[in-house]
């Protein structure tokens, strides 16, 4: 039961956390996932920081905290509602391993060769809005009502982040935005309503394991009916493949599989997780490569699927699933398509 797992720790760790600060935790990539990770609070004030260790005692709450509650209740709810809808539209004994990849549908054509495009599968701010990100080293992303809107151009709002984007695996869930800062290992939690950020440290060296294709693609967040997950390498493992399913509002690491694939991730066109699976792509480039390994996060089973995957335009640099639609988008070189899918019985 994918989404009352999540729930549960939704509501156990979420209520227990200020919402309007900037974190930055510091992740270890040890075998245990259980440990307490130290958290360093940032005043919003940029010129008054002060660092300093949670505070868990109990102290009186003043109308102002009252009202804090209140609203994170009211995200949570809304978290919730959507998961629910995804499970009631995607029912588990659906939710299984992808058979077969379909021929690639073009969208629109725009940008330039790498980017990013999505909708968010819980459509919180709107299930039909559209969210563009042009280049892999940038620091605007653009909103559209509707995919008809996308086509014609017409943007409803330009966001200027704090700082800049490293790669093309950014994902929209729920009412944050989730991207790598920069030539860092910080992830990047920038919130759309209130446009305030959160970040987490992963332990990894920026920019040395990337995608065949290069293109700062050092981390490449993916959203499954799961949650959300964030694929990376590490040393340790000789650049071969983790993946870290991360609580999405405190961005503390649920769970973590690393050293599951079998090459490193500078040998892999994309990877992405579907239904708890971690697929990887041969090749970018190829006109016509295969999915050829998947990792079952669920049981830890690795298979080489062998699933046919066209790479139409020669240069698909961003490949995530949406597991309301059941489809892969992807930005194949200035091209912006999705890619239907068919899964097991």
């Amino acid at each position: 039961m994918y989404f009352k797992a999540l729930v549960l720790v939704l509501a156990l760790l979420f209520l227990q956390k200020g919402y309007n600060a900037k974190v930055i935790n510091t992740l270890d990539e040890q075998e245990d996932e259980t440990s307490m990770i130290e958290e360093i609070m940032k005043d919003d004030d940029e010129n008054t920081k002060v660092d300093t260790r949670r505070d868990l005692g109990h102290k009186t709450k003043s109308f102002s905290d009252a009202s804090l509650e209140l609203a994170k209740l009211h995200i949570l709810e809304e978290i919730v509602k959507k998961s629910k809808d995804i499970t009631n539209e995607n029912s588990e004994d659906k939710c299984s391993k992808i058979k077969k990849v379909g021929e690639p549908i073009v969208h629109h054509g725009s940008g330039i060769t790498q980017g990013a495009w999505m909708k968010d599968p819980l459509g919180l701010l709107g299930p039909e809005k559209i969210w563009y990100i042009n280049g892999y080293y940038t620091n605007k992303v653009l909103k559209f009502e509707s995919m008809d809107h996308f086509k014609a151009g017409e943007v409803a709002k330009t966001y200027i982040l704090p700082y800049y984007i490293d790669g093309t695996g950014s994902v929209v869930y729920g009412r944050h935005l989730y991207f790598n800062r920069k030539n860092s290992s910080n992830v990047v939690q920038y919130d759309l309503v209130t446009e305030k950020i959160r970040e987490t440290r992963l332990n990894i060296i920026p920019r040395k394991y990337q995608y065949e294709w290069g293109g700062y693609t050092t981390m490449d967040f993916s959203v499954d009916e799961t949650g959300l997950w964030v694929l990376y390498s590490h040393l340790r493992y000789k650049g071969r493949l983790c993946a870290t399913l991360l609580d999405p509002l405190t961005l503390s690491a649920v769970h973590s599989y690393c050293g599951i694939s079998s090459e490193p991730m500078t040998s892999m066109g994309n990877a992405f997780v579907a239904c708890g699976i971690v697929y990887s792509i041969d090749s970018y480039n190829s006109r016509t490569t295969t999915i050829n390994y998947a990792y079952d996060t669920a049981t830890g089973s690795r298979t080489n699927p062998g699933i046919k995957f066209v790479n139409k335009f020669r240069y698909n640099s961003m490949v995530t699933y949406n597991p309301r639609e059941k489809v892969l988008y992807a930005w194949d070189n200035r091209r912006q398509i999705t890619y239907p899918l068919e899964f097991e019985d």
